[in-house]
């Protein structure tokens, strides 16, 4: 296993230094690395496949360049803390934090901590701002984690907290989970329940000011093809402040 992960990981590398010359162009731009290209990778498979979907140099996915697109517009007043960091957003969040930046996963050994989002070991009111992407559908209780994130937020900090939002309405399923494990994978199951668009209100219940973003709010309709953020794939920005 280790040693195709590392294949894998060779051979990442490569494509990422291959990229310029084999997706050369300017018909597509990412906002996250700055580059431009004639095309995005393809992503998924057959019915799910997504075209122009990856940025070929740092494999940010349709919702990391919207987010990013954001966030560099609303820049953190703090300290930041980046929950089940996406590798491709690392770097420029930790540019954008003017007080420090911290990484957290609760099973990955590349981040700053191992940490629950459920129970997070900060003090109130440590950090400016908080981003979560995809990560609350995998979490038991959303709302307890949630109102942790509200927490270790210091009044006037923000934070995203976007999932996939797939129904008319948030339906729990912990028993039945849309993405099991094989035998012996320590990882805990996925997709513990499918989120709607009250999603905002959930976040407002643990005292959120919310306002949910989506792409038409930031770009137009040919800068959202441009930077690859016009499909529903994108999905849109929940951003709740604490007062």
């Amino acid at each position: 296993m280790r040693r195709l992960k590392r294949l894998e990981t060779r051979l990442r590398r490569l494509r990422n230094r291959a990229a310029p010359l084999l997706y050369r162009g300017d018909a597509f731009h990412c906002p996250v690395c700055a580059g431009s290209f004639g095309k995005f990778r393809a992503a998924g498979r057959r019915r799910e496949r997504r075209p122009d979907a990856v940025c070929p140099r740092c494999a940010s996915r349709e919702r990391d360049r919207l987010a990013f697109l954001f966030l560099r517009q609303t820049p953190p007043a703090g300290r930041v803390l980046h929950m089940a960091p996406e590798p491709c957003l690392r770097s420029r969040l930790r540019e954008l934090a003017p007080g420090g930046y911290v990484s957290a996963d609760l099973l990955r050994r590349d981040v700053d901590e191992r940490a629950d989002l459920g129970a997070l070991p900060h003090a109130d009111a440590t950090f400016g701002g908080v981003y979560c992407s995809h990560v609350l559908q995998d979490v038991r209780d959303d709302i307890a984690a949630m109102a942790e994130v509200f927490r270790v937020l210091a009044p006037g900090g923000w934070a995203v907290l976007n999932v996939p939002v797939k129904a008319a309405k948030t339906t729990n399923h912990p028993d039945a989970p849309l993405r099991g494990r094989p035998q012996g994978d320590p990882r805990p199951p996925e997709h513990l329940r499918t989120y709607g668009p009250d999603f905002a209100e959930r976040m407002a219940s643990v005292g959120f000011r919310v306002r949910v973003v989506a792409a038409g709010d930031l770009a137009t309709p040919d800068e959202q093809r441009r930077l690859g953020i016009a499909s529903a794939a994108a999905g849109a920005i929940h951003f709740g402040v604490k007062p």
